[in-house]
């Protein structure tokens, strides 16, 4: 027998089989089978079975991803209105759950909401508003950015419980992130708001095509639209790429009911750590909410809470490489890149920098500065009586396993919890041992479902499944959105005054922060004088690598720098024995003995002064580049500040350095009147930030989006409809560590050296400033091809994997 034959034949025997154990329709309609995986669309898929189906949801919500602690069900008084039918409760029990996919014949359809509206239970209002009526075990699941406001009844949504008040809380739901789900606990009024700062946000979809396709809208939101979509079902969502609910698995709900009870017997000091993206940053916004909010009317809540952000790559609160002590006193309902700084007075407590996105720079100096900010929470009688979440880095590996084991033993918190069950043995050993020292119980919960595999292009096609989204972002691309939005933050939004809540003990909630969509190209810099007098800031100094004094300028131009406040010299320079002396004259003629004996004779003079007889700070050695003049610290050993007697107050973006009138151009968010402060001690620190590649295209985006735009205008007029983005082309090489690894960093975007920057008119940077076009050329120039190239030349490509197996 031939195999074309063989081939044939088996084929045949396959199709037999599959006729012989596949029900007819007529026999699942004579039984009364409503749905069988095996059956096809039209045995089960008829209105009246569906509306079945979904009137037994709604008598009988499901509990497979309520949040709502396991603990305390809830008892609901049932009358003749509220008994479920017999035939229902057999519909219910044979039919999947409704937020799982339901074969059609052609393609799934996933139910995320309970039921689409009517008029009965919506009632637009005006300014975008929108007013719903939810019964007690209905599910909403709303796509953007929007407000809040419990008119009666309650309901939760990420961990928080919410009830009837006066207090509009702010959401932002982008498609790259797992999207909350609001469910009813009690027959509830709602009203949605639009979100006031969602029009700036979608703008700097402009100035970077990361931010663009999260939203399933335009990205020009007009004033009074709404600025949110409610989604029913998977026809509703994103044509692109499928969403994803942020899901709570049972034993998350056990835990978080758990921690409320543990009000009754002390203060919780709860320390997260687990593998990269097992959901410690997910579980521990849950447990904020929580503690803020309490579990429904019966329990009062911890409000506010302390927050111990100890991961550097990815922050929920700051920046990249930097870690905060931060203070809630509202759920905290968006994802980190919406967010990227707080309120400085209120807020965030105190925070440091590591000048990298993992800790590997220098491991004993992230374990000081994470006791440091620790030290600040148990010294502060104010804070000390409020709960703290320490949300730890996924290095857990390695020296990453012994700064986890060494925070446990400093930290010594009430409850050490593991996001994952599935190991490495090694790491649990290491971490069980830790805890057994201090007597400290060790939990072990599953990881977060995994949000699918992130796409190569924003808009690359990904089958609408109920596990993962087609809008996700790589590690370095989130890092990327974040720092953007640290840099384009405006920050007098975060210190608005919001009056007090009536009633109650909390602020009312913030509406959240605003952006500038403005290229940074084309805004005028900070111009910081480093020669004179008077001096911005004392000097340059490098951690890790130690570039040439004559190199200095090109290494930081282009760069991003860590602006530290200095609160004490001689202490936060005590490693420095070298460079702390009474004058710079005597040390040109002090041998090495003296100096060491002079540096802690001068420690020791500090300690003994009170603070109203206290010295004037030492003088510094502080040298100066050969052809520029930039002041800098030497640091042969690579040494960093002490964090017991420094603070970071924000990150810069070094725009320029103009050697003639001795001043760097800077570009940063903070306010005029944080950096205008008189007789404050400011380091630049420089380290192993991201390179700040996206700043550079930034014009580059914008042009090509107006164009776009233009294109758009043109073309609809002539009845044509055309997208008006830019479409975003992500190159699948680049890497993929979210600075929780080996501390490996990528080094295959290149920076723009000065001669590079073309240097702009004050006019036509206020010309751009004011909504008008510039061009001048961009910082960097796209070649297509071989253009640029000369002839013969080739390209090579260099692979990090080389030699791997």
């Amino acid at each position: 027998m031939s195999a074309f034959a063989a081939r044939q034949k088996l084929l045949g025997l396959s199709a037999a089989a599959a006729a012989a154990t596949t029900p007819s329709v007529d026999d699942n309609d004579n039984n009364g089978d409503i749905i069988d995986r095996n059956t096809s669309a039209k045995s089960f898929f008829t209105r009246d079975n569906f509306r079945k189906a979904l009137q037994a949801q709604k008598q009988e919500p499901s509990d497979d991803v309520d949040d709502t602690p396991s603990a305390r069900p809830r008892k609901r008084k049932q009358g003749p209105k509220d008994e479920v039918p017999t035939e229902a409760r057999q519909v219910k029990s044979q039919l999947p759950n409704l937020s799982e996919p339901i074969p059609t014949g052609r393609r799934s359809i996933i139910y995320y909401s309970s039921q689409r509206f009517s008029q009965t239970n919506i009632q637009p209002k005006a300014n975008g508003r929108m007013l719903l009526k939810l019964l007690d075990g209905e599910r909403l699941v709303i796509l953007g950015s929007y407000g809040i406001k419990v008119r009666e009844g309650e309901l939760t949504i990420a961990g928080a419980f919410l009830s009837k008040s006066g207090l509009v809380h702010w959401v932002q739901a982008p498609q790259c992130h797992a999207l909350p789900v609001i469910r009813v606990t009690s027959d509830a009024t709602i009203e949605l708001h639009p979100h006031p700062g969602a029009r700036s946000l979608r703008q700097l979809a402009s100035l970077n095509p990361a931010f663009g396709k999260l939203w399933n809208e335009s990205e020009d939101v007009a004033p009074g639209l709404p600025t949110f979509q409610i989604i029913f079902t998977s026809d509703d969502a994103p044509k692109r790429g499928g969403i994803q609910e942020l899901v709570s698995p049972a034993e998350w709900n056990k835990q978080l009911a758990d921690v409320l009870d543990s009000k009754k017997k002390a203060t919780p000091v709860i320390f997260l750590s687990g593998p990269k993206s097992s959901g410690k940053s997910t579980f521990g916004r849950l447990m904020a909410n929580r503690l803020i909010t309490g579990s429904g009317l019966s329990r009062q809540p911890w409000a506010p809470v302390v927050v111990l952000d100890l991961d550097p790559g990815q922050p929920e609160f700051g920046p990249p490489s930097v870690i905060s002590l931060n203070k809630l006193s509202s759920p905290n309902l968006c994802p980190p890149f919406c967010h990227p700084a707080l309120d400085p007075t209120t807020a965030q407590l105190r925070a440091h920098t590591v000048a990298s996105v993992t800790p590997s720079l220098d491991p004993d100096h992230f374990v000081a500065c994470a006791l440091d900010l620790f030290h600040t929470y148990k010294t502060n009688p104010s804070l000390n009586k409020l709960p703290l979440i320490i949300n730890t880095p996924g290095w857990i590996q390695g020296t990453g396993l012994d700064i986890l084991s060494e925070l446990i033993r400093q930290t010594v918190p009430t409850e050490v919890i593991y996001m994952s069950q599935d190991g490495p043995e090694e790491t649990v050993d290491g971490l069980k041992a830790a805890c057994q020292e201090k007597k400290i119980p060790f939990i072990a919960l599953p990881s977060q479902q995994p949000q699918g595999q992130p796409s190569s292009s924003v808009d690359a096609t990904t089958p609408a499944t109920s596990g993962g989204g087609g809008s996700s972002r790589t590690a370095l691309h989130l890092r990327t959105m974040q720092t953007m939005s640290y840099f384009h933050l405006l920050f007098s939004s975060l210190t608005v005054p919001v009056p007090q809540g009536q009633g109650q003990s909390q602020s009312r909630p913030h509406p959240g922060p605003t952006w500038s969509s403005t290229p940074l190209t084309h805004l005028p810099p900070w111009r910081v004088r480093y020669r004179g007098p008077r001096p911005g800031f004392l000097g340059i100094l490098c951690y890790d690598h130690q570039p040439a004094p004559d190199l200095l300028a090109e290494a930081i131009n282009g760069m991003i720098l860590a602006l530290v406040k200095i609160e004490d010299r001689a202490g936060a320079f005590r490693d420095f024995p070298d460079l702390l002396v009474s004058s710079p004259q005597e040390q040109q003629h002090q041998q090495p003995k003296q100096q060491q004996q002079q540096h802690q004779s001068v420690q020791q003079q500090f300690k003994k002064q009170s603070p109203s007889q206290k010295l004037p700070p030492p003088e510094l050695l502080i040298c100066k580049t050969p052809r520029e003049s930039l002041p800098h610290l030497p640091n042969p050993q690579g040494k960093t500040l002490s964090p017991a007697h420094s603070r970071v107050m924000g990150l810069v973006l070094v725009r320029g350095i103009d050697v003639k009138k001795g001043e760097l151009q800077l570009l940063t968010p903070l306010p005029g009147e944080m950096l205008a402060e008189h007789e404050q001690d400011l380091v630049l620190v420089a380290g192993r930030f991201d390179t700040p590649s996206w700043a550079y295209a930034e014009d580059l985006h914008r042009r090509q989006w107006e164009k776009n735009n233009a294109a758009a205008a043109r073309n609809k007029q002539q009845g044509l409809v055309l997208g008006g983005g830019a479409k975003m082309e992500i190159d699948e090489e680049e890497e993929e560590d979210d600075g929780n690894g080996d501390g490996d960093q990528s080094d295959e975007t290149e920076s723009v050296g000065a001669d590079e920057v073309e240097e702009r008119p004050e006019r036509e940077r206020v010309q751009a400033l004011h909504g008008g076009t510039s061009e001048a050329q961009p910082w960097v120039e796209m070649l297509h091809g071989s253009q640029g190239r000369a002839a013969g030349s080739k390209v090579w490509r260099v692979r990090r994997d080389l030699g791997r197996r």
